[in-house]
């Protein structure tokens, strides 16, 4: 039936029926308009939630992203002042050469990093025991107005085995947003997310910690500037378990030799093209 105007101006319905037409006054005219409304509204509702469930989290100053963040932040005071101080020299530490490394004390204890991995000019802006849900919140602090044409990112933190640990896709989110703050101080800079290491100490969780490490591929994979670095095949032995010779007796922080090891991988994704 298709809705028609009568010569009086009320609406009716043509009905074909064979080889007749039909005209009558239509009352069913509002209930079908009525009832198409409501189709198209549902329509683009469920479209719109569609969209935004598949838009990634990379705009920091989003305020879906400052919504999400906001759980973390009561936490991430712990580290306000590491991030203060690692962040007042941003305007003399930087060039653009520099590999600036954001993340956790992997990045801040290795204490050989300007010999290990020579010729790269490397900036550290790490502290201690971050996760991925601080780091998101102080990103943009860490590197306003550094210089630097590469950015490598290193967590291992948010999955430990405790209560406060997120899920790998809460992970997959906070490493999105990490990567937009670095995007947005460097538009052209390009961004490494390195593998959560197999450790001693905390490889009962590895099945978990793998599943972070999809996430992070996965990121790598929708932007030509990001790049993931996986590490597992230099850090484990024949029978798949971590090498405890490359480990401090923590278990869980790299020894000297695990830093050599560790800057091969690193060096060599560097001059890949």
């Amino acid at each position: 039936m298709l809705p028609h105007a009568s010569e009086t101006g009320s609406p009716e319905v043509v009905t074909a029926l064979g080889d007749h037409v039909y005209r009558e006054r239509s009352f069913l005219w509002p209930v079908l308009l009525a009832s198409w409304i409501v189709s198209f509204s549902i329509a683009w509702t469920h479209e719109t939630i569609e969209i935004q469930d598949e838009t990634p989290l990379f705009g920091i100053m989003d305020p879906g992203t400052q919504s999400f963040l906001e759980p973390f932040r009561k936490a991430a005071k712990e580290w306000e002042k590491d991030v203060e101080k690692l962040s007042a020299t941003n305007e003399t530490d930087g060039s653009d050469a520099a590999i600036v490394c954001l993340g956790s004390s992997s990045f801040r204890i290795w204490d050989t990093i300007d010999s290990d991995m020579a010729p790269y000019r490397m900036v550290r802006r790490a502290y201690g025991s971050a996760r991925y849900r601080d780091l998101a919140i102080y990103t943009p602090k860490l590197i306003h107005n550094l210089a630097f044409s590469k950015a490598m990112v290193f967590i291992g933190n948010d999955i430990v085995g405790k209560d406060l640990d997120v899920t790998p896709e809460t992970v997959g989110k906070l490493a999105r947003i990490v990567v937009g703050s670095i995007l947005k101080e460097q538009p052209r800079a390009s961004v490494y997310l390195i593998a959560v290491t197999p450790t001693p100490s905390r490889f009962k969780l590895w099945d978990k910690i793998q599943l972070v490490n999809q996430q992070l591929e996965q990121i790598a994979s929708e932007k030509s500037q990001v790049h993931f670095i996986p590490t597992a095949n230099s850090f484990l032995d024949a029978d798949g378990h971590p090498i405890e010779g490359y480990f401090k007796s923590d278990q869980l922080h790299l020894n000297q030799d695990g830093y050599r090891v560790w800057a091969d991988i690193l060096k060599k994704h560097l001059r890949e093209p």
